[in-house]
């Protein structure tokens, strides 16, 4: 290119045409012409080749676009396709938790909507006593598993769970209307709980105590839904209240101590053994030489054989053996109350019936003491000799017709609570007849807020009527929970013969009123 600018340049300037200046801008405008030339080419190639990759970028992209779009459509034609619904699938039935060798308990949470029994189920009741042993059906669906040490069977709670109280209120002769009543009476009570956990203003061990039977007989622990915080809250006070054998006249300390010790068998909570253990002391040393029990513990037994303070102990006794307590004493106490009641049956060597005291009046004529006498002797083993027969007789004879809930005899619903356990384990044609009444009148009282007034003039000690009402509740309610509290054993409870003791010859007379006679 430079031989080219040279020749040009010496052309004109041979001529003489231009001047130096205007050769040399000549000759510039001619290298920026050839410069533009030069880059026209790159530039538009670039140029075209840009253009071209956004084009394909442009289309690519669109294709990708398209491709998500006839997807989608093509999964709204799959929604639009009508399936058929499978079938609904059954809610499962509880787990059924097996024996096992374990000290603690496993409860599962407790709830009633399953109970598909109406009242006609009163006339379809067995004509044989409920066993458990015998009858695979109920322990197949029991949910609570106990201490193997039991003092009969980890079968002794019965079907608490669910599941099992579903099966013991068909079998056995409940209804859905008496459970839900029952209910309603547990809530009433989760209401009227004092903030510290216990209930009532006085007496609050033996009302507490009763509460938390009726909780725990319903199978409510504390990590039940409903009921835990409630059942928590009893079972803390009623461990931390301090130990006392004066307790509400001897009733109090040995309602707790059964509460205490029937807690801990179906919770197995450490908090509870201690307590358990104390409360179960003072039962063992304040009993009399001759298996009975009074006021205070008083070791007098020439002063007053008490049966009806006995019987609440003798229940603590046997639910601290169920609960494992290895408090020295424990089995021989035991023996000594077996023996004592054994004695004082009627038709036995010695006695005439089940008597209120022993020393005064060592005739059995009381509806009340008869069946206490004959439930305990059924919790230990003892309640299938002739004596029980003719006891269970005297009990069923009891005549309904002349119930009234405004004034019934003083002694009715405390004799009513013991007499429908009794006639529970005996089981036959006297228990389906005693069921159907006791559901009756029990069921009509019950107020709509789920408490029960006590029935005629109460003739106890509790110093609020929230405190009385509290007490029939508690007893209404676990009549109400008979089906399940207690599936019985047929064997001996504790097995072998317990050693007969002799007893002296008591004279003294009868000393006041019991709190719940």
């Amino acid at each position: 290119m430079s031989d080219y600018c040279d020749e040009e340049y010496e052309e004109n300037y041979d001529d003489g045409l231009l001047s130096e200046e205007e050769i040399f801008e000549i000759q510039e405008e001619y290298r920026r012409r050839r410069l533009i030339e030069s880059l026209i080419g790159p530039v538009i190639s670039t140029i075209f080749h840009v253009g071209l990759i956004v084009i394909l970028a442009i289309f690519i992209t669109d294709k990708y676009k398209s491709e998500p779009a006839e997807i989608e459509v093509k999964m709204e034609e799959v929604e639009e396709v009508q399936i058929e619904e499978p079938p609904p699938v059954e809610e499962p039935l509880e787990e059924v938790v097996e024996e096992t060798d374990t000290t603690t308990p496993t409860l599962t949470t407790v709830v009633l909507d399953n109970v598909e029994t109406n009242d006609a189920a009163l006339e379809d009741v067995s004509d044989e006593a409920p066993s458990t042993e015998d009858d695979s059906t109920v322990e197949a669906v029991s949910d609570v598993t106990v201490s193997p040490s039991a003092f009969a069977s980890p079968s002794v709670f019965g079907g608490r769970g669910a599941a099992g109280r579903a099966s013991a209120v068909s079998k056995f002769g409940g209804s859905k209307v008496g459970q839900e009543r029952l209910l309603k009476a547990l809530y009433w009570l989760k209401k009227v709980q004092n903030p510290n956990g216990s209930w009532g203003k006085s007496n609050p061990q033996a009302l507490t105590g009763l509460a938390l039977l009726t909780f725990l007989a319903h199978g409510e622990t504390p990590t039940s839904k409903e009921f835990g915080t409630t059942v928590r809250k009893a079972m803390e006070w009623i461990s931390n209240d301090p130990m006392n054998k004066a307790h509400g006249n001897g009733y109090g300390h040995a309602i707790k101590a059964y509460a205490i010790a029937e807690a801990y068998a179906m919770t197995g909570v450490s908090l509870l053994e201690d307590a358990m253990n104390k409360s179960i002391r003072i039962v063992i040393d304040g009993q009399q030489k001759s298996g009975n029990y009074t006021y205070k513990y008083d070791l007098d037994e020439n002063k007053k054989q008490d049966l009806s303070v006995a019987g609440w102990n003798y229940q603590a006794l046997k639910a601290a053996y169920g609960a494992g307590c290895e408090e020295k004493g424990l089995t021989n106490a035991i023996f000594k109350g077996v023996e004592w009641l054994k004695r004082h049956a009627a038709g036995s060597d010695q006695g005439k019936g089940f008597p209120y005291n022993a020393v005064s009046s060592p005739t059995g004529d009381k509806h009340t003491m008869r069946a206490v006498g004959v439930l305990c002797l059924q919790l230990y083993g003892e309640g299938k000799t002739p004596e029980m027969k003719d006891e269970i007789k005297r009990i069923a004879e009891y005549d309904f017709s002349k119930l009234s809930w405004a004034q019934p005899p003083k002694e009715s619903l405390y004799g009513w609570y013991y007499a429908t356990q009794a006639m529970f384990q005996h089981g036959g044609k006297e228990w389906k007849a005693w069921n159907k009444k006791f559901q009756k009148e029990v069921g009509n009282n019950q107020n709509p807020e789920g408490y029960w007034d006590y029935p005629g003039d109460f003739h106890g000690k509790f110093k609020s009527k929230t405190g009385e009402r509290v007490y029939a509740t508690t007893l209404c309610a676990l009549m109400l929970t008979v089906y399940y509290r207690y599936l019985p054993s047929t064997k001996g409870a504790i097995g072998g013969k317990p050693t007969a003791q002799k007893k002296d010859k008591p004279v003294m007379e009868e000393e006041g009123l019991d709190l719940i006679d």
